[in-house]
């Protein structure tokens, strides 16, 4: 009787993991026939808010796909490169993916991209914008705009609104660092000085020691360059606290809530990625009741990019690859079309902390 009883309990285990369990993040087998698509994000952690947002975007994108065929499996890589070298390992070695949208970080991105290389897996991240992620390999794409961009961007800005003397305050990884070079070649090319520039460990909640040599460095003008939501709001706190007489500009990073709601925001100056179509904008609101967070529809954009190459009948990593490097849609934060490099180029936007909120500045 008990080995009886074994017996059923061993097939009732394998029945059920063999069953479809589509678009819930499982990591059991799909249906014959179904192709397979991971996602890496930071669900839980300092990031989790970027994550958070970006799965919803990707949760829109697969219910406007309407596939049939495609199971979607995601994986909590928390915006770390060795949590994200595990999530990419599990994706291909054990559920057997052909493509992967993610990961958010930058760092995180790197340390993927050499097994998303190796195995001939596309990996598409919707917000890692560090210059290197360019040179990351031929199966490496991403849906926003790289920091050589954003940080000419910046720099114009900060130097058309008058300010000569830059100080930087930046995260001490790929992100910070690529978008620190970039500012750090443009702004003196312009006429200005980089008069300070000082690196916090991501997700550290203190920058006075780094701020103090700022303040000593007199600053017109003060660039943070952080995605850890603790390190922003306590830099934003600790230069008011120190006094330091200067007006904040920030990275796309900083347009979260938890930034506006600091009274030593008002008149911060942000660039940041679109942030979608109008109509991207009201399918987010009516399904999740609010706007969508950063990078919301770049996650959009980068399934859809992998959703029609399976549309095309694409069915392994090589064949995704060749629909990615010609394709060109229209699709929630605007053109896609990916250069040699697995790059897109991007327009930016303009916010102004007034009152609490983000206020688009018009054009």
């Amino acid at each position: 009787m008990k080995k009886l009883l074994l017996m059923i309990g061993v097939i009732s285990v394998l029945f059920l993991f063999g069953c479809d369990t589509a678009n819930t993040g499982s990591s059991q087998a799909a249906e014959p026939g179904k192709v397979k698509i991971g996602v890496m994000l930071p669900l839980t952690g300092d990031a989790a808010s970027y994550g958070t947002g970006i799965q919803r975007g990707i949760e829109l994108a697969i219910a406007d796909a309407k596939l049939t065929n495609v199971d979607v499996i995601f994986e909590d890589s928390k915006c770390d490169g060795k949590e994200a070298v595990t999530a990419i390992n599990k994706l291909i070695s054990v559920d057997k993916v052909v493509a992967i949208v993610g990961e958010v970080c930058s760092s995180a991105t790197l340390a993927a991209a050499p097994i998303a290389n190796q195995h001939s897996v596309p990996l598409i991240s919707p917000s890692s914008t560090s210059p290197a992620i360019t040179e990351a390999g031929d199966y490496v794409y991403r849906t926003v705009p790289s920091d050589a961009l954003q940080g000419d961007f910046g720099a114009n800005l900060v130097y058309g609104y008058g300010y000569e003397k830059l100080a930087v305050l930046y995260s001490n990884e790929d992100y910070g660092i690529g978008f620190l070079g970039v500012l750090e070649e443009i702004f003196p090319s312009l006429g200005g000085e980089i008069v300070a520039a000082e690196a916090m460990e991501r997700g550290s909640a203190d920058a006075r020691a780094q701020l103090t040599k700022i303040k000593e460095a007199e600053p017109d003008s003060i660039y943070i360059i952080s995605n850890s939501p603790d390190s922003m709001v306590a830099s934003i706190r600790q230069i008011a606290e120190l006094g330091i007489e200067a007006d904040l500009f920030g990275s796309e990073g900083l347009k979260g809530p938890e930034v506006a709601a600091l009274d030593a925001s008002e008149g911060l100056i942000i660039t940041s990625v679109s942030s979608g179509t109008t109509e991207f904008q009201t399918e987010h609101e009516a399904r999740y009741g609010e706007v969508p967070g950063p990078f919301a529809a770049q996650g959009y954009d980068a399934f859809k990019a992998l959703s029609l190459a399976v549309k095309q009948g694409a069915t392994s990593g090589p064949q995704i690859k060749q629909f990615l490097d010609s394709m060109e849609f229209t699709g929630a934060s605007g053109k896609i079309v990916f250069d040699g490099s697995g790059d897109v180029s991007g327009n930016y936007d303009v916010y102004t902390v007034i009152d609490n909120e983000f206020i688009l500045e018009d054009e």
